[in-house]
């Protein structure tokens, strides 16, 4: 179902290398997390403000495929999307090239709406999925 992707470029930092001189593993996600949040962000969903009424988005899993290493300074293309919403599961999907279009990763990261107060699950809010069904 990847409808509507998202694209963020931005350079890859000297402190996110390891020793090799590639891209931590561990950066990755990190990645994904600012795909995502300039993608809520781009469609009117503030995950700051969704904080402040008290929902959050803990990560439930989070899968990643590597292909071909990143290094420092190189320019990176983060292409997200919606790969569904059933129940309380929020599934994006992720897709990193390097600067000569290279597939480097690609990567699932599935999220839970839930209460900020008690931790449980709970059903996403109105807003968020009336938001979400203007973009797939």
């Amino acid at each position: 179902m990847k409808q509507k992707v998202h694209e963020i470029k931005f350079k890859t930092r000297y402190a996110e290398t390891d020793q090799m001189g590639y891209i931590h593993h561990s950066i990755y996600a990190q990645y994904y997390e600012m795909g995502r949040i300039d993608w809520m962000n781009k469609i009117g969903i503030s995950y700051k403000n969704m904080e402040k009424d008290g929902v959050i988005l803990p990560v439930y899993s989070l899968y990643t495929k590597y292909f071909t290493p990143l290094t420092f300074d190189e320019l990176i293309t983060v292409i997200t999307y919606v790969k569904y919403l059933k129940g309380v599961r929020l599934a994006f999907g992720y897709e990193i090239y390097n600067e000569k279009g290279e597939k480097s990763t690609e990567g699932e990261v599935v999220l839970v709406f839930a209460d900020a107060q008690t931790g449980k699950p709970i059903r996403p809010y109105q807003e968020f999925v009336e938001k979400l069904n203007q973009v797939i």
